[in-house]
């Protein structure tokens, strides 16, 4: 699979907007829009950062999860 395709994939599985992942990648939405429609190549440095913003969002939705299976635990019924 190409970096193309991975990252295409990885844009339209994100737990967000277009946008809101272009803004926490650091990249416009235009660019990340540009690559899911076919019409701009991906970048090794824009998977990257792309990569890195979705590895921030994993970190905090694992450590709310975590809170969230903790207090379950307490609350049982």
């Amino acid at each position: 699979m190409t970096l193309d395709a991975i990252l295409r994939r990885a844009i339209h599985r994100a737990p967000c907007s277009n946008r809101a992942l272009a803004r926490e990648a650091g990249v416009s939405h235009q660019m990340l829009a540009a690559i899911v429609a076919g019409r701009e190549r991906a970048t090794p440095r824009v998977a990257r950062l792309v990569a890195a913003a979705l590895d921030s969002w994993a970190a905090r939705c694992a450590k709310d999860a975590a809170a969230v299976w903790a207090a379950s635990s307490r609350h049982s019924s």
